[in-house]
């Protein structure tokens, strides 16, 4: 687990628990976007909403209750990191 933050839309990260294949990396913790943090009035819990880089958009994002979801951060993607990971988005 990584430092605790909030998590917030627009935020990468590396998944703990997922992988991906990348080209230039070869098989790699999956990069992550959150997408959204949705209502607890639907959970008991308040939900962060995430897409794999490699996800293609269609269909709901991955969720997971926002107590766990420090639990499956490897580790926060750097600035230049974010950028790259926004030009290699599927779901874009």
């Amino acid at each position: 687990m990584t430092e605790h933050l909030i998590p917030k839309q627009g935020m990468w990260f590396e998944h703990a628990l997922e992988h991906e294949i990348d080209p230039q990396h070869g098989f790699r913790p999956a990069r992550c976007v959150i997408t959204d943090i949705a209502d607890p009035r639907a959970t008991a819990l308040p939900q962060v909403l995430y897409r794999r880089i490699d996800d293609s958009g269609e269909g709901s994002p991955n969720s997971i209750d926002v107590d766990l979801f420090g639990d499956i951060v490897l580790r926060w993607l750097t600035a230049e990191e974010c950028a790259q990971a926004e030009r290699q988005a599927r779901f874009r």
